[in-house]
């Protein structure tokens, strides 16, 4: 039951925004109303801005904006995806750009004109980045020096931010839900979640209510979202993009390292919003008011990929089995490869039930409660309660529980990742970082120096995207994308088909062959259980590209090698 607190701060947060959002709607009219905006929503962000730059029949900023905000009006009325409205500003900005590249004739700006959605974790002047919490509700960005890094650099490039969008609460959860803003749901079906923790971001992309978007990511957050909702993401490593300017939901944790990164409709678009961030970002002038970053000197460099790649791959993960539809997804891309004359070879990485019990052991270590702090009075949502579990029994109630599932009910592999999520002393946090080096040092020396791969090839989820509420017992379905940031690897997603429910139902007997856990599979593939190939018919279905540590551009080619293989349209 939510407290007085939450309902009114929900009530005047979402009554704001719905203020802001009816104004626009109001005078810019529906987005139904006006067939001629699809050309600037079916437009790419760099050739939106080579047009504009051009004054290509007429395109002009103020011209482009519109479209969008009644676009992402129609995006938030289906799927509930906005959290902070800045449609108005980025109007007035937009109009004024339009006005002085009249009388200067210069436009030179990397992002001139283009508008652009963030996720709600990033700092912007003069609005809040709640997480879906009352206690950061009505507390906005007012010093220039702590908006996010990332904003002040697309600024700088001619970019024009005009809007924010929906977060899991705290951020640790891919159920996008909280009690201030609710829920937002899939661009696909508005029965299942859009994923999280950009999950907001996502949504309003696939919608074409952004020509692009910056999320972020630290067990997966950016990559989820853009697989249940048929976008494109990157995250890269830690080092090389600003990341400054963010509201966490835990200040200083280090265990695992979160990153910022692009959300596109394309890799194309990932592209274009990679090279022009990191120019900016490593560019002198850039760099003059943006102290204190930690950046490695590395700003965008052109690669020339191998003709023939080597490509490792794999469709399972050994802790809960993969639907037929992802693993379908892989296989298709395996075949695509090797047509195309690439050597594909399937590879098993070491353990990867490992990497979920250090990021559960890091991620409890102090029993969650700088994370539950920024909720205050506010209902937890369902979504957090078996990621926090473990970290509110009493240690006696919490090892027996550990030892019932592993030795009454035989599920080893869940009781073992169970056992890491409580809290620990100092001396234990540190045995779990030394089990991350050494678990993350021994993987990249397995893939990138004995097997010499370029690439990496898997799933990013067991299933497509979940029905709302079905999360809540089913968070370790994200080990898929945890692995990578344990490893701290680049890792590209980019969705390559849709769920057929002829080609990816599956039979009584499914789990026979089974080494994952019993428990966990059972929810998603026993009776009334996640996974329906008949319901999730036309759910898009992505797969995750993984490099080398600093090779952004080398992963972004790999993913465009795909995408152009595959050919899939969204």
């Amino acid at each position: 039951m939510a407290s007085s607190k939450t309902q009114s701060a929900a009530r005047k947060k979402q009554d704001e925004r719905e203020r802001l959002v009816k104004e626009m709607e109001d005078e810019l009219g529906l987005s139904s109303e006006h067939p001629e905006d699809q050309l600037y929503l079916d437009t790419s962000p760099e050739t939106i801005v080579a047009n504009l730059k051009s004054k290509k029949d007429g395109w002009t900023a103020e011209r482009v904006m519109i479209a969008f905000i009644r676009s992402a009006c129609s995006a938030h009325r289906k799927t509930n995806c906005l959290t902070e409205i800045l449609f108005k500003e980025g109007l007035d900005k937009a109009r004024d750009m339009d006005k002085e590249y009249a009388a200067t004739g210069i436009a030179g700006a990397v992002f001139w004109g283009l508008p652009s959605s963030f996720k709600d974790t990033y700092n912007i002047l003069g609005v809040d980045s709640s997480l879906g919490c009352s206690p950061h509700c009505f507390v906005p960005t007012e010093k220039q020096e702590e908006e996010a890094t990332l904003v002040k650099l697309f600024r700088k490039g001619g970019g024009i931010p005009f809007c924010k969008t929906n977060v899991p609460q705290t951020l640790l959860a891919f159920e996008c839900r909280n009690p201030i803003f609710g829920t937002t749901t899939n661009p696909y079906s508005s029965e299942r979640t859009c994923g999280g923790s950009s999950g907001g971001e996502a949504a309003l992309i696939a919608l074409r209510g952004s020509p692009m978007g910056w999320g972020s990511d630290i067990g997966g957050s950016l990559r989820i979202p853009a697989h249940y909702s048929g976008i494109c993401g990157l995250k890269p490593v830690r080092g090389r993009w600003p990341v400054m300017g963010q509201r966490n939901s835990v200040q200083g944790f280090e265990g695992i390292k979160g990153m910022v990164g692009p959300m596109g409709r394309t890799v194309d678009d990932l592209i274009f919003a990679s090279r022009s961030i990191l120019d900016l970002t490593h560019s002198q002038v850039a760099n003059v008011g943006f102290r204190g970053e930690m950046l490695i000197p590395l700003p965008w460099k052109e690669v020339d990929l191998p003709r023939r790649l080597k490509v490792g791959y794999w469709t399972q993960d050994h802790l809960i089995k993969t639907s037929p539809a992802c693993a379908r997804a892989v296989d298709e891309c395996v075949k695509k490869l090797k047509d195309a004359g690439h050597e594909v070879v399937e590879f098993q990485p070491p353990d990867i039930a490992e990497a979920l019990k250090i990021f559960a052991g890091l991620t409890s270590a102090e029993g969650y409660k700088s994370l539950l702090s920024n909720i205050g009075s506010d209902p937890m949502e369902s979504s957090m309660r078996l990621v926090t579990l473990g970290s509110k029994l009493p240690r006696w109630l919490h090892g027996l529980l550990c030892w019932v599932v592993n030795s009454l009910l035989k599920d080893h592999l869940f009781a073992s990742i169970f056992a890491t999520s409580r809290p620990k002393s100092v001396q234990e946090f540190w045995q779990f970082t030394a089990r991350r080096d050494v678990y993350a040092n021994a993987f990249r020396k397995l893939v990138w120096e004995d097997e010499k791969f370029d690439m990496l090839l898997c799933p990013v989820q067991a299933v497509p995207a979940l029905e709302h509420g079905t999360t809540k017992l089913l968070s370790p379905l994200s080990v898929a994308t945890i692995l990578f940031n344990v490893v701290d690897s680049t890792v590209g997603v980019l969705p390559v088909t849709h769920v057929n429910k002829n080609l990816d139902c599956h039979s009584p007997d499914y789990l026979a062959d089974s080494e994952g856990s019993w428990i966990l599979e059972k929810r998603v593939y026993g009776p009334g259980g996640a996974y329906d190939a008949d319901k999730m018919h036309g759910l898009p279905v992505g797969v995750q590209v993984v490099g080398r540590e600093w090779q952004e551009e080398k992963v972004l080619g790999m993913m465009k090698i795909i995408e152009d293989l595959v050919g899939h349209k969204n």
